[in-house]
């Protein structure tokens, strides 16, 4: 089936739609500019509600989460779908009937993986085992970085947020037609240079019991060995299958990677199609573990400078959260590259990036770098 994403009109052409303001300098895709979604949330909710809703549904899921008072409920993410037997979830990961509910996302899973040699392009390659040594030897195979050692990087095809700028939007093509891998496949993937395993996506999120099924097989594999296990993740899970990401990094070695995509609960939803309250609580119950394990970090911060939309102010607030809790959490700000319904989004300048990455600094955080440096104009 061919996707053509929805029509809506070019750079310069377009208009908030809650102030009129032209939308000439940023990407006409929300459709609401970002003073507007920051300070009058209200008033475009239901223009923003619309979007996303429309742009869920180009790929058959569903256009919110269903709430069918009959239905089997999926405790995994704060959106807690119930679901009839011929509903399909809002990740478009299981429907509610028994079957599906007993093995998609838990035996099986919307999945794609490969190998990455080390150090890779993660976003915590500059604080993790695998990108500098850190937590030599019991964590690191090597005081510096892991040449020689591979990081087996798994893709979950399934994603409980709508971001509209997804640099990995195609995942959804692939939901048309789902291609199912049971956990076996991976586990024969395994190596022996195999020294840390990264669960990202999409958003691991959806089908965390099979992420966890093959994490324990892998380390029970490989009992004597350094086998870190890393998470990226929009941060939306619900607390209990938190908790068990928590016990695996920090016993493993690894890190988790939470996206703080926008301060804003308004700037969130325009731009991810939720509100960020669940993200920004489980962000402080992890940071709870820190001093637990700090070397190397078990939490890494990092947020897309879109255009616009994250600026100084956002990112100011998201470092003052991260630095009240501990401020040398380490903290990534993501040069930003045109994608998916924002395509026509200008790409983050050198001159954003730099004030945001003052403002973090100025917020009292210690460890914050610029990644994707290579984006910048």
């Amino acid at each position: 089936m061919l996707i053509r994403k929805p029509a809506k009109p070019k750079c310069g052409e377009a208009n908030c739609a809650v102030c009129g303001k032209a939308l000439d300098k940023i990407s006409t895709c929300p459709g609401v500019c970002p003073e507007c979604a920051r300070n009058r949330p209200e008033e475009g909710s239901a223009h923003i509600t619309q979007v996303h809703a429309e742009s869920h549904c180009m790929f058959g899921l569903p256009s919110k989460a269903p709430r069918n008072p009959e239905g089997a409920l999926c405790s995994l993410c704060f959106h807690r779908c119930r679901m009839g037997e011929d509903q399909r979830g809002y990740c478009g990961v299981r429907y509610g009937n028994p079957a599906s509910m007993r093995k998609d996302g838990r035996s099986r899973a919307q999945v794609s993986f490969y190998y990455d040699p080390l150090p890779t392009n993660c976003v915590a390659d500059w604080v993790c085992p695998g990108g500098t040594g850190a937590g030599f030897p019991m964590y690191a195979n090597d005081s510096g970085p892991e040449a020689g050692y591979y990081n087996l990087a798994v893709f979950f095809e399934a994603c409980n947020f709508n971001c509209l700028y997804c640099q990995n939007w195609t995942f959804r093509k692939r939901q048309l037609c789902p291609q199912w891998v049971k956990g076996e496949a991976l586990e024969k993937a395994l190596r022996p240079d195999t020294s840390c395993i990264c669960f990202f996506g999409g958003d691991p999120g959806p089908q965390l019991p099979f992420a966890f099924r093959f994490a324990e097989a892998a380390r029970l594999k490989n009992p004597e060995k350094i086998m870190r296990i890393c998470w990226e993740t929009n941060g939306a899970m619900e607390k209990p299958w938190l908790n068990k990401m928590i016990y695996l990094s920090k016993q493993s070695g690894g890190c988790i990677k939470i996206d703080l995509k926008a301060w804003s609960p308004g700037t969130h939803h325009a731009l991810c199609g939720w509100g960020n309250k669940q993200v920004l609580d489980n962000f402080a119950r992890v940071a709870e573990h820190v001093s637990e394990r700090p070397d190397p970090p078990l939490l890494v911060a990092s947020t897309p400078l879109v255009p616009g939309y994250i600026d100084e102010y956002e990112v100011g607030k998201l470092a003052r959260f991260i630095a009240h809790i501990n401020p040398d959490i380490p903290y990534a700000l993501l040069a930003f590259a045109p994608q998916f319904l924002m395509d026509d989004s200008p790409t983050t300048s050198a001159e954003q990036a730099q004030a945001c990455l003052k403002a973090a600094k100025e917020a009292g955080l210690t460890r914050v770098r610029i990644g994707n440096r290579h984006l910048l104009i």
